[in-house]
């Protein structure tokens, strides 16, 4: 029975055909082959293009009728009320107390700590 092998592009001698690299220099024989590319996105894509089409001239197709639709409508006339004046209360006098406080900290290794507040107390009379 006959035994079939490969030929090694490299150094011309014969090695298993299930062997990748050759057995006497290493050197590999399916990395010069093309990779396999898939087209289906690019079917796809070619595809695409009339359905994409079609949906934006339908989108503008519909998006002008309702402009049309939204621009001949009557518009209801503006009604002329008279419009009431209200006086305000006067507010009560109030006073009113703002309490700012700042301070600075330090502690044993030489780092401070600043900080500040600032609020407002309000007393009716």
């Amino acid at each position: 029975m006959s035994t079939v092998t490969r030929i090694c592009t490299q150094c011309g001698e014969s090695f298993p055909l299930d062997s990748r690299y050759c057995t006497h220099c290493g050197h590999d024989t399916e990395a010069s082959l093309p990779v396999p590319q898939n087209n289906l996105p690019a079917l796809v894509g070619k595809a695409a293009v009339p359905v994409l089409v079609g949906a934006a001239s339908f989108a503008v197709r519909a998006g002008w009728r309702l402009l049309q639709n939204y621009l001949a409508r009557p518009r209801p006339q503006p009604s002329h009320h008279p419009v009431k004046v209200v006086n305000p209360q006067p507010l009560a006098p109030r006073r009113s107390v703002h309490v700012r406080t700042s301070w600075q900290v330090s502690d044993s290794q030489g780092n401070w700590r600043q900080g500040n507040a600032e609020y407002t107390i309000e007393f009716e009379d």
